[in-house]
């Protein structure tokens, strides 16, 4: 049963110990610190071993902290016992972390494996790197699956893992053994076989061991047994050298260049000597040289040399040539042709890295690749190595170069390197990509691979567009112009190389859609429901907020079934944008809703009518009531109008034409009212009497006429006497008639015309007659012509008649006519009555009707025919325009002659004829019929829209008859005449050039002499268009960390949409960059600001006026920050040297320096840089203390080098080296023009070409790599100009360490005993060697039967005993 406990188990552990014990300080992690950690076995078994470590501990710590400089920096302690890991403690308090060990307890006992493996990898992930981890357990691994990860973590991290194992389950040869040496080995650690009891001395180890400025001069492992010699060449720089040996019978000698075997008295110590398991030494301050080492062991063991020194080296991996490190990763890909980027400490020229060596675990050269020199390139310390391919077991890089003196270094890495072999590519992509309908959008996909591939899109099985091919990880996308619903489903993206295909999918979900209906408007009190359309194809959720809080906040608001916003009993002050939110799998979207509090106005007019004469004065009050509070204007309105302030119009200087209706029109922006008043001019009456005498026949129809005048039009009463005489028809034309007129209808009548403005009466005198009548008719006669004839006629009548005749022609008789032919005789009696006639011939009269008369289209309409007189009976006819009317639903004559209209069209205007006639005569009477129509306004579009300064034409078509006036009004009526408004031919509002103010309602009004009609017209007025300021560019300037707002702050009509890119990419409102908050002012804040901010931002803000763009430049200060560099140097007198300080901040710091506390000035002795202080012809005088000081506005950093100058030994002219050193040999010749220097040897020129030997490219420098006694000899630099010759000779002399034949190896020999013996001590060296020999310890000199030979290569024994 596998009882590992699960990685989330794991990290739980480590998150909540680490949080516990988490550190007490904030202050920075200072550059190259490191931890100790301990990673401990806590089985009963281990019990010895814990007592042990908890006693070397404290050694450990008080050591560390009694050093100059600090190696450590906390401390982490993993504890583990199957199947648990923890509790972990990591502090930076030494005591708190002895504290924690001493409460370590064992449990237990007896288990074998543990998990080891799972708790180095958590000491690894919480340590820093460059640590020291120590394993202590007596058990193999359980969970050694997870070496890989480890493994990962190590070559990471550089850190260094040592197991300290007091068992093993008795099985060396199991995977779960075997791993502690491969992470041992990856770690240039070791692993140390030991009893319980000898715990200890492994931590005397490690309190030496734990150092800072640590370096790898050699790291080895070995399956078998074997002696090995190693020629490491130690340099000046380092101080001390440790050799480790880890196997059984260990043993180690250690020699210096000299070939002199170092012992105790040469300052060697043994730090750690375990006989079958381990063996340690420490050599302190070992002299510049070629020194060997000899180790060898009898089974398997591993070599680990380190030291203490500055130089050093770290290294990168690329798959191109760079020189940033942060473009490399710390393992090479194999199989892929790769770069190596390597990063040198406390070099300066002319020091440098000569070469690099990929080195077998065994410690044998896989490939050499040659480091490219660049004298000038800053930093100095980065080096470029050429391609090449890994291979594919572990390797360790070494690092081969000279010291400013000449003096060989070489360094090792403190890891091994295995190849990462390719996986098949890692694809991923969002499970749900949003989409905005209409909007571009893409499909993201990230591809993790470490050699090329070819990326696909698909979309359910089918490919889009053409494959691509890349030769790394990268991000890649597939555009979508417009998305639209059918863009909806899964895409694939698929990626394929030749370690496999990996492949993601994801579904593009576009977020709700949100449609608002309309904005809300409504009246104070009432109930109103806010709604917003959401179109989603997935499940939604949708909020709604009020300036970003939730509107349920509020009681009165609810959300409804249908999602719809409710609120009850609105008040003004709920008067604002309401913000719908509506979220889906596809991401979010927003949209706001307009609530508007208004109530339409109502009007009250006082009176609703009224009369008045002419010349008095019309008062009419005109209040209205809403909200807003609703402005009020008069139709008709007349510049001899006034309007108080209180709304009351008056009237002055009246007259008839002041009558009609009048109109008090309120508004504002929730409507619109209107209320009238009649206003009626009025007149006394006054009557004419035409014939205030009547004589009429008795039996005749009589007719009285009073023409009556006045306004409204008077009523007519008849009196005879006191008694009111019986009223006909005709009574409101002023005329009365009496049928069969009676001698009793003789006598005075009175007619009294009464109207609300008073009465007036007339007068008319009736005197009844009788018609004439013939007593004697005249009877036909005949006679002779010439003859005299008489003929009777005898009448009677009141008056009394007078008879006269006419013949039938018309002719009338005198006294004495003569008959001359035959004729018919007439005889016409007449009385005084003037109506009164014998044979009833009178022409038809016909009483005075208007002449004009106005009807509104759809009323009724009565036209008077009144016939006064007529005998015979006239008949009376109408015509329209002389045309006869014809009787029909709508036209009738009624029966006293008038013509009726029940509904008058247009068609019915016209002039109209009554004709009366008969067969005396005929008489007319025309009316002019006016048909007015109300006035309308044609139906069209009602909300408009322009930009400001954009002239705009408002229709108001009207139609009507008489033509309709049009007036507009805005609140007020407004002035057509300006230069602000005109009106059109047509009604149209023309506004030149509109502004916001001129947004609203507007309000048409068409009026004519049949009323009025109002029409409403919304204006938005949108800002003027905005001007693009791409020109202008804002500078801004944060101190990195701090927060920061780029303005952009746009106010237009509509509100416009604001959108932020930075360095021309989009900065998405849902971006993962969670530092990026969109303020509601259009601004966007930027917290916590960091490096990767600075940049150009641009702000483009639009609407449908146009848009505004701000662009923002924005830099991040960053405080200086002074790159770690050597803390001293050495330079030689006369030469140049560069104290480097690289300094980094934003904006880009100036750099001063200062000689022991004492500014420095720019000149000719100190050149002042960028990247450092330049010093020529050091002098002895130029030692000292330098600071540099890097400051700019965010602030300032510090740092010192220490310089120490030297007299170089070659300015002597005799120079001795030991074989494989380098030497340079300087020529400082100076002249005008430049001097051409050559370098002879021996009187032989070098070019520069030989092997082993340089010179500077202006021969200033020869240099030797490495000498040999080949080498010995004069050495002339000779430098030539037109002025002249000057030579400098050196004298080279190459000593040769002592080199005894087969390396000293022992070898036996067999003498008779008592005979004289030679011993041969074949050596060679330069100079010859002195040769010193010893028995057992004891130098030969000394004993009396022993005398070194001349020249001291035999020994001569003169006697041999037993002894």
């Amino acid at each position: 049963m596998d009882l590992r406990p699960s990685p989330f188990f794991l990290g739980l552990i480590v998150v909540l110990n680490v949080l516990s014990a988490a550190q007490d300080t904030n202050e920075e992690i200072p550059e190259g610190a490191s931890t100790l950690a301990f990673v401990f076995d806590v089985t009963g078994s281990m019990y010895d071993d814990l007592v042990q470590v908890i006693e070397g501990a404290s050694k450990i710590l008080e050591t560390s902290l009694s050093r100059p400089q600090r190696p450590l920096y906390n401390f982490a302690l993993v504890p583990f016992h199957d199947p648990e890991i923890g509790p972990i403690t990591i502090t930076t308090d030494p005591k708190k972390f002895q504290d924690e060990l001493r409460e370590l307890y064992v449990q237990g006992g007896g288990d074998c494996p543990e998990m080891s493996i799972g708790a180095i990898k958590i000491a690894l992930e919480i340590s820093l790197p460059g640590s020291y981890i120590y394993v202590f357990t007596d058990a193999r691994s359980k969970d050694y699956k997870l070496t890989h990860d480890v493994l990962q973590l190590i070559q990471q991290k550089q850190s260094q893992v040592v197991f300290v194992l007091t068992g093993d389950c008795d099985d060396r040869s199991h995977i779960g053994y075997k791993v502690y040496e491969e992470i041992a080995s990856t770690s240039s650690g070791q692993v140390f076989h030991l009893d319980k009891k000898q715990v200890n001395e492994v931590l005397k180890w490690v309190e030496e061991a734990v150092q800072s400025s640590k370096v790898h001069l050699l790291s080895t492992d070995h399956q078998n047994g074997l002696t090995n010699t190693w020629q490491i060449p130690f340099d000046p720089s380092l101080k001390e050298v440790t050799v480790a040996l880890s196997g059984p019978a260990p043993n180690i000698e250690i020699r210096n260049s000299q070939g002199k075997l170092i012992g105790i008295k040469e300052g060697l110590s043994e730090l750690l000597h375990i006989p079958n398991s381990a063996k340690v030494l420490n050599l302190k301050d070992p002299a510049p040289g070629m020194w060997t080492i000899k180790t060898s062991s009898e089974g398997r063991h591993s070599v680990r040399i380190s030291g203490l020194s500055t130089i050093d080296f770290r290294a990168g991996f690329s798959r191109r040539e760079t020189l940033d490190f942060k473009m490399t990763s710390s393992r090479p890909v194999q199989g892929i042709p790769t770069f190596i980027l390597l990063n040198t400490t406390a070099l300066s020229p002319p020091a440098r890295a000569d070469r690099l060596e990929l080195l077998s675990i065994t410690g044998d050269v896989m490939k050499t690749l040659p480091i490219r020199y660049f004298p000038d390139r800053r930093p100095y310390g980065i080096w470029n190595i050429t391609e090449f391919v890994p291979p594919k077991e572990a390797f360790f890089l070494r690092v081969t170069g000279y010291d400013r003196d000449g003096f060989v270094f070489q360094r090792v890495s403190s890891v091994s390197y295995s190849s990462i072999v390719p996986e098949a590519p890692r694809v991923s992509m969002p499970t749900h990509t949003p989409g905005y309908y209409l909007q571009k959008g893409s499909i993201t996909c990230f591809v993790d691979s470490l050699i090329p591939y070819t990326l696909r899109f698909t979309r359910e099985g089918l490919r889009l567009g053409v494959d691509q091919i890349f030769r790394e990880s990268a991000n890649a996308s597939w555009g979508i112009p417009q998305v639209s619903l059918k863009d909806e489903g899964f895409y694939e993206c698929i990626a394929i190389s030749s370690a496999g295909t990996g492949r993601a999918q994801t579904f593009l979900d576009p977020p709700p859609a949100i449609t608002v209906p309309s904005n809300a408007t409504v009246s104070p009190g009432a109930n109103v429901v806010l709604t917003c359309l959401v179109a989603s194809t997935v499940h939604f959720n949708l909020t709604w907020q009020r300036g970003d809080v939730d509107a349920r906040l509020d009681r009165r608001m609810r959300v409804t079934a249908n999602l719809s916003l409710e609120i009850q009993r609105v008040t003004p002050d709920d008067v604002g944008w309401y913000t719908c939110i509506a979220a889906n799998e596809g991401g979010v979207s927003t949209s706001r809703v307009y609530l508007n509090v208004q109530e339409p106005p109502v009007v009250t007019v006082d009176p609703r009518n009224q009369t008045f004469r002419t010349g008095q004065e019309i008062w009419i009050r005109c209040s209205a009531k809403g909200y807003p509070l609703p402005m009020v204007s008069v139709v008709f309105f007349l510049l001899r109008h006034r309007m108080t302030p209180d709304g009351t119009l008056v009237i002055r200087k009246t007259g008839p034409k002041d009558a009609g209706t009048y109109g008090c029109l309120a508004s504002n922006v929730a409507g619109t009212d209107t209320q009238t008043a009649i206003v009626s001019y009025i007149e006394s009456p006054q009557v004419t009497v035409p014939h205030s005498d009547l004589l009429i026949g008795l039996g005749q129809t009589t007719i009285l006429e009073c023409r009556v005048t006045g306004v409204p039009h008077p009523d007519v009463l008849w009196y005879k006497g006191q008694l009111v005489y019986c009223l006909t028809s005709g009574q409101l034309s002023g005329t009365l008639s009496i049928q069969q007129t009676r001698d009793t209808d003789a006598g005075e009548y009175t007619c009294v015309a009464i109207n609300s403005a008073g009465s007036a009466q007339g007068y008319i005198t009736l005197d009844v007659g009788s018609a004439p009548q013939f007593t004697r008719k005249p009877s036909d006669l005949s006679a002779d012509i010439g003859t005299n004839i008489t003929l009777p006629c005898h009448a009677q009548g009141h008056p009394k008649p007078q008879l006269s005749w006419r013949r039938e022609d018309n002719v009338q008789l005198s006294s004495q006519h003569r008959i001359s032919m035959y004729f018919t005789w007439f005889i016409i009696v007449t009385n005084h009555h003037p109506n009164v006639c014998v044979s009833c011939a009178v022409s038809p009269l016909i009483a005075l009707s208007p002449t004009v008369v106005s009807v509104i289209e759809d009323q009724q309409v009565t036209l008077p025919c009144v016939l006064l007189a007529g005998n015979p009976l006239p008949e009376r006819h109408w015509l329209h325009d002389n045309g006869l009317v014809t009787s029909s639903p709508y036209v009738t004559v009624r029966r006293d002659g008038s013509l009726h209209i029940e509904r008058v069209g247009q068609q019915d205007g016209g002039q109209y004829t009554c004709l009366a006639e008969n067969v005396v005569g005929s008489s007319n009477r025309t009316t002019i019929l006016n048909v007015y129509v109300m006035p309308t306004i044609q139906h069209g579009p009602q909300v408009f829209s322009t930009i400001e300064g954009t002239p705009i034409s408002l229709p108001c078509h009207a139609h009507g008859v008489p033509k309709p006036d049009v007036t507009w009004s805005k609140v007020n009526l407004l002035d057509l005449s300006g230069s602000v408004f005109s009106l059109g031919e047509d009604g149209s509002l023309y506004i030149v050039s509109p502004s916001g103010e001129e947004s609203g309602e507007f309000v048409c009004t068409a009026t004519n002499a049949a009323g009025y009609s109002s029409r409403k017209v919304q204006l938005t007025v949108y800002g003027k268009k905005m001007q693009n300021n791409s020109g202008k560019l804002l500078e801004m300037s944060v101190k990195v960390g701090d927060d920061v707002t780029l303005p952009c702050e746009v106010e237009s009509v509509p509100p416009p949409i604001i959108t932020w890119a930075k360095d021309k990419q989009l900065i998405s409102p849902f971006s993962n960059r969670y530092q990026h908050i969109r303020l509601s002012s259009g601004s966007m804040r930027i917290t916590e600001t960091r490096v990767t901010d600075i940049g150009i931002y641009v702000c483009v803000a639009t609407n449908i006026a146009g848009n505004f763009t701000q662009m923002i430049k924005l830099s991040v200060l960053v405080p200086p920050s002074i790159r770690a560099g050597p803390r001293g140097m050495k330079v030689q007198v006369g030469h140049a040297i560069d104290l480097p300080c690289v300094a980094q901040g934003v904006p880009e710091p100036s750099v001063s320096w200062l000689k022991d506390g004492s500014v420095l000035l720019d000149g000719s002795q100190y050149k002042i840089s960028d990247e450092a202080l330049t010093l020529n012809q050091v002098g002895l005088m130029d030692e000292g203390v330098y600071t540099c000081m890097a400051s700019n506005i965010a602030g300032q950093d510090e740092a010192t080098i220490q310089l120490h100058v030297s007299e170089p030994p070659f300015n002597s002219p005799l120079q001795e080296r030991v074989a494989n050193q380098q030497i340079a040999f300087p020529c400082p010749a100076k002249g005008t023009p430049e001097p051409v220097i050559k370098w002879f040897r021996n009187g032989q020129e070098l070019t520069g070409n030989e092997p082993g030997v340089s010179i500077l490219e202006d021969g200033t420098l020869l240099i030797l790599a490495s000498v040999s006694p080949l080498d010995n000899g004069e050495y002339t630099c000779i430098a030539v100009n037109d002025a002249g010759t000057t030579e400098k000779k050196y004298q080279l002399k190459v000593n040769v360490p002592p080199d005894i034949r087969d390396n000293g190896l022992l070898s036996n020999v067999s003498v008779v005993m008592n005979q004289p013996t030679n011993l041969v001590c074949d050596v060679t060296g330069t100079p010859v060697p002195v040769i010193t020999w010893y028995k057992e310890g004891a130098e030969v000199s000394t004993m009396l039967d022993a005398t070194p030979a001349r020249p001291s290569t035999l020994l001569e024994a003169q006697r041999e005993t037993s002894t």
